[in-house]
């Protein structure tokens, strides 16, 4: 049976974020953790999923988003209120997994990231993958406040801004990163998700 069996990581407000990190390889099966998350999402998060993407670039040289072909999905972080799901995806990606499409595909759940517009570019143009109901939280916030640099801020800027939430276990592990160990990579992946989840709820009520 399937399980957020990774390092459990306390936030700011008493709660606990658990964590799972899986190399997925042509035979992985990550339909249980990815219906975790789901069930999670109704609970506890309006039906929200945070992502975020990573892209390994085919040309180094040329580190442009213009050059679509060059660039492959190589992880994807899942966040809900009480869970992250990391992915370290086969390089190259494969366009194999399935259950990710189909997961994204989903009409009942949001999708939501911050500056989200040329990643769901990429992943449609390079790998067929549409994410049906995506939301820019970051754009929602500045119509919400009305305030227009919001949609341009990264996820703690954008947390700052709209929770004024205490920041220094992310700043300490940021200051840090090139040291950093995974655990604590995984440690700041889960507060980012954990974050945005909460500006969601908050821009929600």
């Amino acid at each position: 049976m399937a399980s957020f069996d990774g390092p459990k990581f306390k936030m700011t407000d008493g709660s606990y974020v658990q964590t799972k990190t899986i190399d997925v390889g042509s035979s992985t099966d990550i339909s249980q953790y990815l219906s975790l998350l789901r069930e999670d999402s109704i609970l506890n998060g309006n039906r929200a999923v945070i992502f975020d993407v990573c892209w390994d670039v085919g040309c180094p040289e040329t580190e442009t988003k213009t050059k679509t072909s060059e660039w492959s999905l190589s992880s994807v972080k899942l966040s809900t209120r009480n869970l992250c799901l990391f992915l370290r995806l086969p390089k190259p990606f494969h366009d194999n997994l399935k259950d990710l499409y189909r997961f994204f595909a989903s009409k009942f759940v949001t999708f939501v990231g911050v500056q989200i517009e040329d990643d769901l570019d990429l992943l449609r143009e390079n790998h067929s993958l549409v994410i049906r109901n995506a939301i820019n939280v970051g754009k929602l916030a500045a119509k919400a406040r009305g305030t227009l640099v919001l949609e341009f801020l990264g996820t703690r800027e954008l947390a700052h801004r709209v929770l004024w939430s205490d920041l220094s276990r992310l700043d300490s592990i940021e200051a840090k990163w090139d040291e950093a160990g995974d655990e604590e990579h995984l440690e700041a992946a889960a507060i980012e998700g954990w974050l945005i989840v909460n500006v969601w709820d908050q821009l929600s009520e």
